[in-house]
């Protein structure tokens, strides 16, 4: 690269005006909320401005994992957990996701659940020398 290129390149003015360029084209994450990971891309095409929102809500054995998936205008996706890693698919990035940290994907013992005050009371006995649904005039007895 030429010197003279360089340090006219580097000017503040230059420099911040190529940043915000290339800020603006930049994948961007809306957010790693209950929703999801969310991520979104801007382009400019033929006058018409593209937003693609993309949002990943990831369960891992059926229990929901908080990764911070984004997506590049290329379509690669790319984790905060794996910063120098991305991959053709979001499958893909939850395979390494589980090969990188296998401790964080260990299948744990189902919690029993808990029975309420409730539901551990017995029911009331009945009384002595109440009918027990019987018909009245009944010849059968038990």
């Amino acid at each position: 690269m030429e010197t003279r290129k360089l340090e006219s390149g580097a000017t503040p003015r230059k420099l911040g005006d190529y940043l915000t360029r290339t800020r603006d084209k930049a994948s961007t994450h809306a957010g790693h909320g209950a929703r999801g990971a969310q991520s979104v891309r801007t382009d400019e095409y033929n006058g018409h401005a593209i937003e693609i929102v993309t949002t990943y809500k990831i369960l891992v054995d059926g229990r929901k994992i908080r990764a911070p998936l984004g997506v590049d205008a290329a379509g690669k996706v790319h984790c905060h957990a794996l910063p120098n890693y991305q991959t053709a698919s979001a499958v893909d990035m939850v395979r390494a996701l589980i090969d990188g940290f296998p401790e964080e994907f260990e299948r744990k013992p189902a919690k029993r659940k808990a029975r309420t005050p409730a539901a551990r009371k017995k029911p009331p006995a009945a009384k002595k020398g109440a009918k027990t649904g019987s018909k009245k005039g009944s010849k059968h007895k038990h």
